[in-house]
């Protein structure tokens, strides 16, 4: 990292002494350095309200002291109603260890996040399955909410003013700059069942720097999450099957080895069924510990050097389905005699440094910053065994580790005229960004299949002389494969590879009269694997009265695929109908996905519009209302499941199922297009009472995503159905909720606190895989109804300095469905929570305190 900052600081400096000795020339005050400036413009004249785009503010400060919520995704989940995201992301092994967000039903990767304005890096994790299927996100909760002033959320395509990624919108975390006081919070929650304890406590402080108006201003966390049980009836996810007996987990009882025979050899050994219960989803036991800073140094009466970052840690433990003593295939009694959950436990460090320059040249801004950010993921598997090599297997295994980097060096200038009709902002600037990725290998007993064996044929040359040919490999026992839940990366997976992006954009807002303003901007970038994108936007806002304006905007967007998925290759264990299947993904790169006939990837593109109108009906009521439409062109996802026992597929695709010891594979590829197209509205209304005031927020997003067209390989037309799965499909359209209402109210008195809420999830349907049948698979396909999700809270300021907060998050436990029997295969059927991730009712109490 150093070597990357240290170059940038230099030039900072000289540049700022340089400023210093014009000084002289120069007449505005520092204080114009930091004016409100809010995401989607460049103008520091800028607010919500006259902005020709949807923004919402989002004040953070009410929402700690008063929501049963603490991390940053749930705190947006509950407030916004464009934005989602559930624990864990409703996601399996690594990705359950991330709550990745989404706007308006659109991908995890097509939504950009700033901090302070700055680009910021993504996770180095592929998720797999849930919202991020096939795709890398942003690990918002890697930030200490604790840290954050503000968070202002553009619901319209940027991508011309801010690059790739930012087709459903932007969010801008805005980090607190507050001076002298001591802030200290400490939540903590519990389930019903007295499991999934959680806290969260942070510290933030603020101290003066001179006498111009310099800061800073840093903030220390730490969370924990204890182990969850399934949420719901007792019994959900009961194991009904055989559980001693031969071929476990994967049939039911039948005459020869009956329930009595398990009946007998659990009680023999002193326990019942719920040994072998699953955790609950979404709540993986985890410990975050995470520390941040924002500061701002005045170097002269016209330019500030500024700095921002941190670094946080996560030990994040997903637990899969249990393995049975009896399923032969997976267990080895004599290391496991009752079966085992097998674990991975993740380890995640995320670290993150801003450096910049603000200053102002004549009438010009200047800004030059440099942004470093990387993300590593480590994968230790425990609790679990490689069953290929029987009682030899060790029990915990490094499975290999992954990291992804980013750094963004940007120069931006802009300039107010306010000379030119009614006031024009000019802004301009360039950027170059760099990007690596690297996969790490794990040791050898995570990823091998010990029963290989080579095998030979007799052939004879040409003169008739025999001998031995090479026949490949066979597996001799057919027993699975590399660490249990996970295996771990081969040495044939390892890449280091990195690319570099030029960027130049122009930006221009006009104030044509006192109530028109339009707006424009384009971007041009340079992607060195992939070449030239060139995107543009248009928007206006015309003001008829105080009362009503209207406004719309139309712009052109792309996201350049992530390096990840490019070059990821993993190998894991999914279920069907709760039966095992080991299943290996191919990077885009692999021989075995050109061999297939899958091409490379390239950017997904997308144009997008809005249309609303913003009223001030009355003083203190602020309303919303925004149409807006989404077309993509080529997005990147993952394929369906291409089976072994398909005797068509290419030897280089037989080869690497072989190799893994799998049975299906699948592969990254710009499979679909979709459109978006919906209706959102946002209203607020803050009453002041004597003494006291109450503020009622309401809120509504209502979408509809459908798929418009679907890429098939040329060669591979018989395979349509396996190259854009129906699971696939409902991912991308149904398996969010379309609609979504948020209806809020917070009364404040001299000495308390309420708030009441309640939020509207729609119904979602999903569609679970039965089998990998040809050419067209099998699904089952489960609407779930609409849910209704209520929080109550009372705080109580003891003093002017400590509040104390009590209330529950989901006060009527509501739970939403249970899975089918259909597809609950040998367990209790168990609630999906894919709404709204909830673990049913959560009592909580808080402690703040401001010194």
């Amino acid at each position: 990292m150093k070597k990357i900052i240290l170059p940038v600081i230099s030039p900072l400096l000289l540049f700022s002494a340089t400023l210093t000795a014009q000084d002289k020339h120069l007449t505005d005050t520092t204080s114009q350095l930091g004016e409100v400036q809010i995401v989607g413009s460049r103008s520091a004249n800028r607010t919500k309200l006259n902005s020709p785009v949807p923004v919402d503010i989002i004040d953070i400060k009410s929402l700690q002291e008063a929501a049963p919520q603490t991390s940053i995704t749930q705190l947006l989940q509950y407030v916004s109603p464009s934005f989602h995201s559930v624990n864990g992301s409703n996601a399996g092994d690594a990705g359950s260890a991330l709550s990745l967000a989404q706007l308006k039903g659109l991908g995890v990767d097509q939504l950009l996040v700033l901090v302070n304005g700055k680009r910021r890096h993504k996770s180095s994790n592929v998720n797999w399955g849930g919202l991020g299927n096939g795709a890398t996100g942003y690990d918002l909760n890697s930030i200490p909410a604790g840290a954050i002033e503000r968070i202002e959320i553009l619901r319209d395509g940027a991508a011309a003013q801010y690059g790739s990624d930012a087709i459903a919108g932007v969010i801008n975390i805005v980090l607190k700059k507050q001076i002298n006081d001591v802030i200290v919070s400490t939540t903590g929650s519990i389930r019903r069942r007295g499991d999934g304890a959680s806290t969260r406590t942070n510290i933030n402080y603020g101290l003066k720097i001179g006498d111009r108006g310099g800061y800073l201003n840093a903030t220390a966390e730490f969370a924990t999450q204890a182990v969850s049980l399934q949420p719901g009836r007792d019994d959900a996810g009961l194991y009904n099957g055989p559980i001693y007996g031969g071929g476990a987990n994967t049939r039911g009882y039948d005459n020869i080895y009956t329930k009595e025979i398990d009946d007998a050899i659990l009680a023999s050994r002193g326990i019942d069924r719920h040994f072998f219960d699953q955790r609950g989803g979404g709540s993986n036991k985890a410990k975050d510990a995470l520390l941040f800073f924002n500061t701002a140094i005045p170097v002269s009466d016209h330019a500030e050097v500024y700095a921002f970052g941190g670094i946080s840690h996560r030990n994040s433990q997903f637990t899969a389905v249990y393995r049975l003593p009896g399923w032969t295939e997976r267990n080895n009694t004599g290391l496991y005699p009752d079966g085992f959950l097998p674990a991975m436990d993740n380890s995640i460090t995320d670290k993150s440094i801003a450096i910049g320059l603000k200053a102002k040249a004549g009438e010009w801004n200047l800004d030059i910053s440099n942004v470093f950010g990387k993300n590593d993921f480590g994968n230790v598997i425990s609790n679990s065994l490689n069953a290929s090599l029987g009682l030899k297997s060790p029990t915990t295994f490094d499975a290999g580790k992954y990291n992804a980097s980013q750094n963004t060096a940007s120069l931006d200038i802009s300039r107010y005229f306010t000379s030119v009709l009614h006031g024009l902002n000019v802004a301009f600037g360039a950027q170059y960004r760099t990007e690596t990725y690297q996969i790490i290998a794990g040791e050898e007993a995570s990823y091998s299949k010990a029963d290989l064996r080579p095998i030979y044929s007799v052939d004879t040359s040409v003169n008739g002389i025999p001998y031995l040919a090479d026949g490949g490999l066979l597996a001799l026992n057919g027993l699975s494969p590399g660490s249990q839940i996970h295996a771990g990366f081969r040495p044939s997976n390892e890449v280091n590879v990195s690319r570099a992006i030029v960027a130049g954009y122009a930006d221009v807002e006009l104030n044509v009269t006192e109530k028109w303003l339009v707006s424009a901007a384009v971007r041009a970038e340079n992607f060195s694997d992939f070449g030239n994108v060139t995107t543009g936007k248009i928007a206006t806002r015309y003001s008829f009265a105080p009362w009503l304006g209207i406004r719309g905007s139309a712009n052109t967007g792309f996201r350049a695929p992530d390096l990840a998925q490019f070059y990821y290759t993993e190998t894991s264990t999914s279920f069907q109908q709760g039966r095992a299947i080991d299943q290996v993904t191919a990077s885009n790169k692999n021989a075995a996905t050109r061999a297939l006939g899958i091409p490379s990837l390239t950017p997904e593109k997308s144009t997008g519009y809005t249309a609303g109108v913003t009223s001030q009906p009355a003083r203190n009521v602020e309303l919303s209302v925004d149409a807006y439409l989404v077309d993509i062109k080529n997005r990147v996802g993952n394929t369906g499941n291409f089976s072994a026992t398909d005797p068509n597929l290419p030897a280089d695709v037989r080869a690497l199922l072989l190799q893994t010891g799998t049975t299906q594979a699948k592969f990254f590829y710009n499979a679909f297009s979709t459109r978006t197209k919906g209706i959102e509205f946002t209203g607020s209304y803050k009453i002041p009472l004597h003494r006291n005031s109450l503020q009622l927020l309401a809120g509504g997003n209502f979408v509809k995503n459908e798929v418009t067209s679907v890429n098939t390989p040329k060669g591979l037309e018989q395979y349509k159905y396996v190259i854009f799965s129906e699971s696939e499909k409902a991912r991308v359209t149904t398996n969010i909720p379309q609609q979504k209402i948020t209806l809020q109210a917070i009364l404040n008195t001299p000495r308390f606190t309420f708030l009441a809420r309640t939020i509207y999830f729609g119904s979602v349907t999903t569609a679970s895989a039965l089998n990998a049948n040809f050419p067209r698979p099998d699904y089952y396909f489960q609407e779930l109804k609409p849910i209704w999700v209520t929080d109550f809270s009372v705080g109580y300021r003891i003093s002017k300095a400590i509040q104390v907060t009590a209330g529950v998050n989901n006060a009527f436990n509501v739970l939403g469905d249970y899975s089918d029997k259909a597809i609950a295969g040998l367990r209790n059927p168990s609630v999906v929570g894919i709404q709204n991730g909830s673990a049913g009712i959560q009592p909580f109490v808080r402690l703040y305190a401001r010194f």
